[in-house]
């Protein structure tokens, strides 16, 4: 055997127990995740339940290596993943619409999902719920109506994150569509002074603004807001 051939032998082992191991650490990553979410019984107290409105936005931090991977690249300081829209169903009982993509949910793009489960899918503790500082003679009720037509237009996740382009939403993206086109307030044009140069269409600090939102609950554990 040549020394050529020993070289692409010995290339191809490093090659392979590199991704067998990368696997691994996938595979027990994600398992840990899940043997968490699934032990987890985090919920929200009845008398925070009765303090939310229709139209509340609620963020989190959701399980496994995505929503660590946002939170640690983009959002570590307030440690979250994601964020929806609380509205009510035909019972009368608090529902949430969001936007989550097919490699992490069995339906792509914007869905619905009861409160409950929605919470026991969130890392404990991790839970804030803010509301909009609506203008006077603004409608509250538009933000939850207009989440559940995206809802039935079936709107598919925006893989690209592209703003311009609204046949698709990213969860983020959904809210900043409504606010903007019903309330006129463009969330990710801010001139807020400690966000000068980030990418914050990319991030929830802006429903975390307190000259727009208002702080409904706050579970937050690294950092109060």
């Amino acid at each position: 055997m040549n020394k050529a051939v020993k070289r692409i032998i010995i290339i191809f082992c490093i090659i392979l127990c590199t991704a067998l191991l990368i696997w691994l650490f996938l595979f027990i990553y994600e398992y840990r995740s899940k043997q968490e979410q699934l032990f987890s019984n985090y919920t929200l107290t009845q008398s925070e339940i009765d303090s939310l409105h229709d139209g509340d936005i609620i963020l989190r931090h959701g399980y496994g290596l995505v929503s660590d991977g946002i939170v640690e690249t983009l959002n570590k300081d307030i440690n979250i993943s994601h964020c929806a829209i609380l509205t009510k169903d035909t019972n009368n009982q608090f529902i949430v619409i969001h936007s989550v993509s097919q490699s992490l949910s069995d339906f792509d793009g914007v869905q619905s999902q009861d409160l409950k489960s929605f919470i026991k899918d969130s890392k404990l503790n991790s839970v804030i719920v803010v509301r909009y500082r609506f203008k006077p003679g603004e409608d509250p009720s538009i933000v939850g109506k207009r989440a559940k037509y995206y809802l039935a237009k079936k709107i598919p996740f925006d893989m690209d994150f592209d703003l311009k382009d609204s046949s698709k939403f990213y969860c983020a993206e959904l809210l900043w569509k409504i606010f903007k086109d019903n309330y006129n307030y463009d969330c990710f044009d801010t001139d807020h002074p400690d966000w000068h140069g980030k990418n914050y269409k990319l991030t929830f600090y802006p429903f975390l603004d307190p000259r727009h939102f208002k702080v409904i609950i706050n579970h937050h554990t690294r950092k109060q807001v």
